[in-house]
């Protein structure tokens, strides 16, 4: 999905991954083609970094974002951030605006408890360039974005899978993903939703593959506790048996 959220990733988690876009048209032309690294710094930052494709050229982008209130309670995350820091593309994409250099964005996220559907998470924010557009909803929305987003653990997935709609300041978009217990997550995703009613564009495809450590770190954290615990097991027994003789 496009939005940025207020959450970062967690300190020494990574995800790697690829994607690519395509439009609703004759013989699916192919937009641009992406490889993406994302990791977490001191649980306060996250730093990202993307190589575009297209035409036989290639750009190289980064983005930063900054953790400034963590969720507790009803206080929600908040972070600030800056994307495509970097080469400039100005031209041979059919969707250049979501590459617009230097755009600064304020996000906020919460999860929320309701009724029957239970844990759901909300994000809205505000940003310039890229999440700025003067015609459509964009005119009206004049920067700002929300969206939401829901996890389900259904048994067959072995995994997670999260549907998430959102209106990134320019249309409307939705995708769903499937994070597997490896950490191997594959999603889906349209975009620009809302656009051919509006000025006749296309909708813009797009599909993926990642993966990310934070299941292969949550097994060596739990593998460490299980040792420990069954260390100080052990000496309590070796205890026990020395006071028993």
């Amino acid at each position: 999905m496009d939005i940025p959220t207020g959450r970062v990733i967690e300190h020494g988690i990574f995800s790697l991954g690829t994607y690519f876009g395509f439009r609703n048209a004759g013989e699916l032309p192919r937009d641009e083609a992406a490889l993406q690294l994302d990791f977490g710094l001191f649980d306060r930052v996250e730093i990202g970094l993307t190589s575009v494709r297209h035409n036989q050229q290639s750009f190289l982008l980064g983005n930063l974002k900054m953790l400034l209130l963590r969720e507790a309670g009803i206080v929600p995350n908040i972070a600030v951030g800056l994307e495509n820091i970097g080469d400039n593309i100005e031209s041979g994409l059919n969707d250049t605006e979501r590459y617009e250099r230097k755009s600064a964005f304020l996000a906020i996220s919460k999860q929320f408890t309701l009724p029957s559907i239970h844990h759901i998470n909300g994000h809205i924010g505000i940003g310039n360039q890229r999440f700025v557009e003067e015609i459509g909803m964009g005119a009206v929305l004049n920067g700002v974005f929300f969206g939401i987003s829901k996890d389900f653990y259904p048994a067959f997935a072995r995994g997670s899978l999260t549907f998430s709609v959102e209106v990134d300041g320019r249309g409307v978009n939705t995708g769903l993903r499937h994070t597997a217990d490896s950490g191997l997550q594959v999603y889906l995703a349209a975009e620009a939703l809302n656009a051919p009613a509006i000025d006749g564009r296309e909708i813009r495809y797009l599909a993926g593959v990642s993966w990310t450590n934070r299941a292969l770190i949550k097994r060596i954290e739990d593998a460490k506790r299980l040792a420990k615990q069954a260390g100080r097991l052990a000496s309590q027994a070796k205890k026990t048996v020395k006071e028993e003789k």
